[in-house]
C-alpha cells in the first residue's frame, strides 16, 4: 500500500515537471532562467593601510613641571613597530619651566636657577593592548589603539642632567593610511635636590597630543 502511494506522489511530480517543460518551451523561456535573482553588486572601497613600520610625528601639550606649575610642551616622537602588538619609541622634548613656588612667595629675594628648561629625551617600548575600530558618523570608520609605554631616558633641568623613568598611556587613531593622530599622558620621574635640598623624587605629569605619518 505504501509502494502505491509513492508511485502515485513521483507520477504526479513527474506529471508537473513535464508540463512546466512544455509550457517553458512554448513561451520560449528557460525555466533556469525564470527564478535567477538580479543582485546588483554593491561597490566596497577598502582601507588600504600602508604596511610601513616607521612613524614619525610632532608632538604639543602640557607638561605639569613639579614645583613650577604647567609649561608648553613641544617634541618629536619616532615610532618603529616590530610586530601589530609592540613597537619602539624615542621621544624627545622641551619645556620652559616658570616661577617655583618660592619664587613666587618671595620674589627678588629667591632664584632657583637662570636655567629653567626643562629639556629630556627617552627610549620606550609601546604596546598595543586594545586595538579596534571608531566610527565618525555613519559611513567613517578608523582603526585605532590603546597603547601603554614604559621606558628611561635623561632629563635636563635646573642645571642638572637626572636619570629619568617614563611610563604612560596613549589612544592612537588613523586618520587615512598614512596619517594618524594620538593622545598621551605619561609621567616624567626622576630624583632631586631642590626644593628641600633632600632627594626625593619628583614627578612630572604630561599629556600632549601628536600628528604623525607613517613611511
Amino acid at each position: 500500500m505504501d509502494r502505491r502511494i509513492q508511485y502515485i506522489f513521483l507520477a504526479l511530480l513527474l506529471g508537473l515537471s513535464n508540463s512546466y517543460a512544455i509550457a517553458a518551451d512554448e513561451n520560449g523561456n528557460d525555466p533556469s532562467e525564470i527564478f535567477e535573482p538580479k543582485i546588483e553588486r554593491q561597490q566596497v572601497d577598502e582601507a588600504l593601510v600602508d604596511d610601513e613600520d616607521f612613524e614619525i610625528g610632532l608632538v604639543f601639550g602640557t607638561l605639569g613641571i613639579e614645583d613650577f606649575g604647567a609649561a608648553e610642551l613641544y617634541g618629536v616622537r619616532f615610532n618603529y613597530f616590530i610586530n601589530e602588538d609592540f613597537f619602539l619609541q624615542i621621544s624627545a622634548g622641551s619645556a620652559k619651566a616658570g616661577l617655583s613656588s618660592a619664587e613666587q612667595l618671595f620674589p627678588g629675594n629667591v632664584v632657583v636657577s637662570n636655567d629653567k628648561d626643562f629639556q629630556f629625551y627617552d627610549l620606550n617600548l609601546g604596546w598595543n593592548i586594545l586595538p579596534g575600530e571608531a566610527f565618525w558618523g555613519e559611513d567613517v570608520a578608523v582603526n585605532t589603539s590603546f597603547y601603554l609605554v614604559v621606558g628611561a631616558g635623561n632629563t635636563s633641568f635646573l642645571d642638572n642632567k637626572e636619570f629619568t623613568l617614563t611610563y604612560g598611556a596613549g589612544y592612537r587613531a588613523l586618520l587615512n593610511d598614512w596619517l594618524a593622530f594620538s593622545v598621551d599622558t605619561r609621567n616624567h620621574r626622576f630624583n632631586s635636590e631642590y626644593p628641600v635640598g633632600e632627594i626625593k623624587s619628583t614627578h612630572n605629569l604630561e599629556f600632549s597630543f601628536s600628528v604623525s605619518a607613517f613611511f
